[in-house]
């Protein structure tokens, strides 16, 4: 098993989990970034409003080679002259990021990388009343991603399964259900666990977290946890004190996760703690930890 003192390298951190090809998809304990596409170094990005949408310190290659594996996607779109340009957002407000950045930092990555495994979490398609084009959506990833997409099919099986099936196949990409998006290759919709307050604070949160994680976990999909504080003067809250103390591997939540989804998530140990917590499990069996 790591040490939690052992050296790190976030961009291969999923090729040094031990055993790791004894694990499913649905056993990972994923690093994750909350609302990915809205970061300090975004085109649009401006101190005053980015104080409210602002989740993120970097761009998505960045968050990449720091060890997210992650990513909550939410999307608006506008017609253009060839295709829909797709666009990211935090209720509206545009970081001028768009889809394109998304899929050539993923592509880019994995050539790097080719055993890190990577979800894209579609998780809000559309801006407020504003049309949205499924179709070519659909079409847009398979047309760039689709040798290197995860078929749905293949989703119980394990890390070392799929990398002896295929030397490319390493995204798992979900959305909310649309009858003209491929089937095949898009999983259904993740669940989020969130705190259904908009205003949250620390003790609320980790009421919330605990609650979540009561009973049998979840063993045959993936599903996010939002580890999130946000607040009315200062938007979203970096909390890396209690993120550390929450997930770290000596309190028994962490192993318990699927993907943990937090804001400025580098600034965290986030990455180390889903790292050793991985190891635990492949090496110990999920069954030891299904009543911790």
């Amino acid at each position: 098993m790591n040490s939690a003192t052992a050296t790190l390298d976030k961009q291969t951190w999923m090729s040094h989990v031990l055993d790791i090809d004894q694990l499913k998809l649905t056993d990972i304990v994923w690093p994750g970034t909350h609302n990915s596409g809205m970061d300090k170094k975004a085109p649009n990005y401006e101190v005053i409003v980015g104080n409210w949408t602002t989740c993120q310190n970097d761009s998505f290659a960045w968050q990449l080679d720091n060890g997210a594996r992650a990513f909550d996607i939410r999307l608006g779109c506008t017609a253009g002259p060839e295709r829909p340009l797709y666009y990211f957002h935090h209720n509206g407000f545009q970081s001028h990021r768009v889809l394109e950045e998304l899929v050539e930092a993923v592509d880019d990555f994995l050539d790097r990388n080719p055993d890190e495994f990577i979800v894209l979490d579609f998780h809000q398609l559309g801006d407020g009343n504003k049309p949205f084009d499924r179709q070519r959506l659909s079409d847009f990833m398979l047309n760039r991603l689709g040798s290197r997409l995860i078929p749905h099919m293949d989703s119980m099986s394990t890390i070392g399964q799929l990398k002896r099936s295929s030397k490319k196949r390493r995204i798992v990409m979900a959305a909310p259900y649309s009858p003209v998006q491929d089937r095949n290759y898009f999983w259904s919709q993740i669940p989020h666990k969130w705190n259904k307050r908009v205003f949250t604070d620390t003790a609320a949160l980790e009421l919330h977290i605990g609650k979540s994680l009561e009973g049998t976990p979840h063993e045959t999909f993936i599903w996010s946890l939002p580890a999130t504080c946000y607040s009315l003067l200062g938007g979203p809250s970096g909390i890396k004190k209690q993120i550390n103390d929450w997930f770290h591997s000596s309190r028994g939540w962490v192993t318990r996760c699927s993907i943990i989804s937090t804001d400025f998530f580098d600034e965290s140990e986030i990455v180390r703690n889903c790292w050793v917590a991985n190891s635990m499990k492949a090496v110990y069996g999920r069954a030891l930890y299904q009543t911790s």
